[in-house]
This record gives structure tokens, sequence and C-alpha cells, in this order.
């Protein structure tokens, strides 16, 4: 997630992911007026804007859109910023920032499956409204306040079911053919952050950590006790695929690591002065791991998860394992204007204990470990066939895929050559396919899943952790 600063009396310093935005041009005016009338240049600047504002409004020769008009102009001074952390979010989106933030949602405690179409209830959650009124699993969701959900994906169903604490929501269930309906209120339901368990056949103990939310930093801290009570010796910290979150929490979950006085990150403003938070007793309640730790990374740590990461290699030489992470290092303010809109603005930079800057550059892993490249390929497209001579984007894809199953030993290419040609002429005959060499996408298919079989139950940096431990 990207960094910033939630002013809110429940929230304190924190850092989350940053998509960009717009904010009323009426509400700027509001939050910085005492320092714009000090300032005489910046006055001017405002009337300016003002002033066009009201011409357009009251001298365009077509009516124009008002609120329209105020998000055009805050489009485009925060595009001038050039930064895609500062954001303005509105409604649904800036309901979305608080659920993350919080760790928490409204909603109704369901969760669910797609299956042939259908929206099926995997399970209602233990003290939530649809737990209360019955709701079970294998009951189809068939309608959320009277719209139909049939052939509807999970993420719009989803959102139907979210809303505001205390408001109601109609759902529409058919349990085995008999159709009925539940009026549910909507209420506070938490999000598990931090899951754990001991590796079989071993004394390690692995915590993953989804988000940094607010009860992250006592959810680990129960994971952690928990293992040691289990007996584990050492433990695996994964953090990859973790955008980031409250500031707050890294600090305190960091503080367990590491020994008091020791150094967690530092923040700078634009004058250059840094802010130094350091590990202490007041984070994290006299509570610290001197059990032997490796942290994991990769492309999608960032933020929050990255401030953890590099306090515990930097701060406490615990190794880090994986691929590069994000590199976000910028702090932005998070301020309420109105009831449904967030202005998010960046206003320093943070930095690792050294006093690294990593933003766009990302940690290092101490130890270098990844999946194969044809984990990452996209699916092939179905609209053409794959033949000798031809060069493209996928024809690359495809000599990675092959390279990769074992079928292909030349070099990674976009070109279709003819030593490419009899890789796929290999992969079609063990597989009982026309070995014609060329790829159909009965071949793309099968290359595809041949590929997920392949990657299935296998994690090489979780397996290089182990023997990092062991």
């Amino acid at each position: 997630m990207r960094n910033l600063i939630r002013k809110r009396p429940i929230l304190n310093m924190i850092i989350s992911l940053i998509i960009g935005g717009v904010l009323t041009l009426g509400l700027i005016f509001l939050l910085f007026w005492q320092s714009i009338k000090s300032n005489q240049e910046s006055n001017e600047n405002i009337q300016q804007i003002s002033s066009v504002y009201q011409q357009i409004e009251s001298g365009y020769y077509k009516k124009v859109d008002g609120n329209k008009l105020k998000k055009g102009a805050i489009n485009g001074m925060l595009s001038e910023l050039n930064d895609p952390f500062s954001d303005y979010l509105t409604n649904s989106d800036a309901t979305q920032l608080n659920d993350t933030v919080s760790g928490s949602f409204g909603g109704v405690g369901i969760q669910v499956s797609s299956e042939n179409g259908k929206i099926t209830v995997m399970s209602a959650i233990d003290g939530t409204p649809a737990k209360r009124a019955g709701l079970r699993a294998g009951d189809i969701i068939i309608s959320i306040d009277g719209k139909n959900v049939k052939d509807k994906n999970i993420s719009d169903v989803t959102d139907l079911m979210r809303g505001k604490i205390k408001t109601k929501v109609v759902v529409g269930i058919d349990r085995d053919g008999h159709k009925f309906e539940k009026t549910l209120v909507r209420a506070k339901i938490p999000v598990k952050t931090v899951n754990y368990r001991v590796i079989k056949n071993s004394k390690i103990g692995y915590i993953s950590i989804s988000t940094v939310s607010q009860n992250t930093a006592s959810e680990l801290k129960t994971a952690l006790k928990s293992l040691n009570h289990e007996g584990v010796n050492s433990y695996i910290l994964d953090v990859r695929n973790n955008p980031g979150g409250l500031m707050d929490q890294a600090l305190k979950m960091s503080s367990m690591f590491l020994k008091n006085g020791k150094t967690i990150m530092q923040v700078e403003d634009r004058s250059g002065n840094k802010e130094v938070y350091k590990a202490s007793s007041k984070l994290d309640n006299g509570y610290k791991v001197t059990k032997p730790a490796v942290v994991l990374i990769n492309g999608e740590s960032a933020s929050a998860a990255e401030i953890f990461a590099a306090a515990l290699n930097q701060s406490a030489g615990i190794k880090l394992i994986g691929s590069q992470s994000y590199g976000k290092g910028t702090v932005q303010t998070v301020s309420n204007l109105t009831d449904n809109s967030e202005l998010k603005l960046t206003i320093a930079r943070w930095l690792t204990p050294d006093g690294t800057w990593i933003n766009k550059k990302g940690l290092t892993p101490t130890i270098k470990s990844d999946y194969p490249k044809m984990a990452y390929l996209p699916p092939f497209s179905k609209n053409n066939d794959l033949k000798e001579g031809e060069k493209s984007t996928e024809i690359k894809n495809l000599s990675i895929a092959l390279k990769g199953l074992g079928d292909y030993s030349g070099d990674i290419t976009d070109q279709f050559s003819s030593k490419l040609q009899q890789g796929v002429i290999k992969f079609q005959k063990d597989n009982s396919i026309e070995a014609d060499g060329i790829v159909n996408n009965k071949t793309k298919q099968k290359i595809e899943n041949k590929i997920i079989d392949k990657l299935s139950g296998t994690d090489p940096v979780l397996t290089k952790a182990e023997e990092t431990l062991k």
C-alpha cells in the first residue's frame, strides 16, 4: 500500500496504497485558507482559479456541471504533481480504502464462491448477521436487494452486500429449491491478516501477513506466541504480495524483533528534517522475539511491508529471501473532507534504518529466489495459431513456457525458429496432440494446464527459506 498519514482521532500515522484521484475546489479553499492568506502569490493563484471557474459557470454558452468543473480543476492540479500516490477518493473508493485500513468492513459475514454461474455460500462467519440469520454453506444467493445476481462475478456480488454499518440489505436465497429472502443489518466484519502454522516435519513456524491493518500487530504477536507454545525454534515471516497498511502497526511489528533503541525507520519532510523511529517497550509492550527468522519478499511487497522487512534486515540482521520488493518510499496525509470523500497528499518520504530511500527501487533480497519465469506468463491468445517463421511477444512467451516445462532447450526468443518448432512437436507428442508443430488453441490450453500442474504445490522461495533456517 502507498504510505500515508490519516488525520483521524482513532488512527495514527499510517502507510497505505494510493491510486490517483480528485478533490473539490471549495474544500481546498477550506483546507488551506489559513496558509494561503499569508502568501500573496498563492492567494493570487487561487483567485485566478476561482475567476476561471466562475466565468465558465456563468458565461459558457452551454450549461455546465459545477461538480465536474471542480473535479476537473483538481485533476489538473494533482496531475501536475506527477505523483500517483496523491489522491482524492469518493464514495465506494473511499469506503474500500477505509475497509483496508481498518482491517474490517461493513457487511453480512458471508464467504462465497462461484460455481457454474451461481454464487454459493461457502460459510457464514461466526457472530455475523449471516450466521445469526441461519445462512449456511450450500445456500445459493439469487438476489441482492431485489437485483438478480445470476452470472455476476463474485466481486460485484460482494460489493452489493457490503455497505455502511447498520444499513439493511435483503439477500435472496435458494436452498435446495426453496426460495426465500433474509433482511440482514450490516455489521463490522473483521478481516484476519495473519495466518500461521508449523511447517510439516520441522520445528519452523510459518507466518503469512497479507496486509498491515489495525489488528495486525496483535495478530502477529498471537501467532508468535502460539507457535512458540508448539515448540518451534525459528520463524518464516511471509510478506509477499503484502501491499502495506498502517504505519503504527508496522512500527509495533518491527519492534518485536529489534533490541530497544534500534532504528526501525526514518521520515524526512521536504525541508530535510528527519524523525527517527526506534524500537521500544512502548511499541512492543516488552514482547521480544529472539529466535532465528527470515522474511520473504517479492515485487508485490510494498510500503508498510517494506518498512517491516527493511527494519528486520538492517537493524536485526534478519535475511530477506525472494525477489526485489515494490519500492514505495513516500508518506501521505489522509484527511476526511466530507462523509464520503478523502484527500491523500504526499508530504514526506520514509527511509530505511541506514538512511536509504527505496522509492522505485525496492529492497534487494539477501538470498534471491523466485518462481520460474513461466509462472508469470499471461494466458495465450485464443485468436490465432503460432507457426514457424513468425515473430511476436507471444512466441517469446511460448519459448519461456516450453523451456520451463523441459521440452525446449534453446534460447528465449520471439522468433518461431525450427528449434522452437521441434520443442513444440516434442510437447505435442508427449501429450498425445497431433504433432504438426503448429500451436493452436488445443496446444495452448494444454501448455497452460501443464504449467499449472508443474507449479501446483511448489513454492521455491519457501523451500529456500526452510533450507536457510535448517
